[in-house]
């Protein structure tokens, strides 16, 4: 009688295994949402915060455009005095046109086609026209700082 239990117990074991293994298969998250107006490009750019060209870039809440990279450069923002993000610097919610540009206005990053303003903080759209059911927040790039050297990558 102890052996049939032992043998019932290892059985339900495995199946409770086996269900938990189809479970965690089938089992599967939302699909990243990807940007349809804008292309991932492959990117390394560095830059060196002692140069007087990135000046502005030392203290929180400045930013500066770098025109060179991305699709149409990057929005860099240092939010704390430590902590940098990197935006694309093209408006998140329509396709790349002449107008599509992103511009600094203090913490927003504005567009000129449809008045799209976006925060450099957060990347986030703040406000965009209405009736418009597009919703991307700004495109966000990897940044690393070493001392006063800033990689920004994709």
């Amino acid at each position: 009688m102890k052996l049939e239990s032992f043998t019932k117990l290892k059985l339900f074991k495995k199946a409770k295994t086996i269900f938990l293994l189809i479970l965690l298969i089938n089992c599967s998250k939302d699909e990243l949402k990807r940007n349809p107006y804008l292309n991932e490009i492959s990117f390394r750019h560095i830059l060196n915060l002692n140069l007087p060209e990135y000046n502005n870039l030392n203290y929180a809440g400045g930013s500066q455009l770098i025109p060179s990279k991305g699709i149409n450069g990057l929005l860099l923002f240092n939010l704390n005095g430590n902590d940098f993000f990197a935006w694309e610097a093209t408006c998140s919610n329509h396709k790349v046109e002449q107008c599509s540009s992103l511009k600094i206005n203090g913490l927003l990053a504005l567009c000129s086609c449809d008045n799209y303003k976006y925060s450099l903080a957060t990347g986030q759209l703040i406000e965009g026209p209405e009736g418009n059911t597009s919703q991307y927040p700004l495109l966000n790039y990897r940044v690393e700082k070493q001392n006063n050297i800033i990689v920004i990558s994709n």
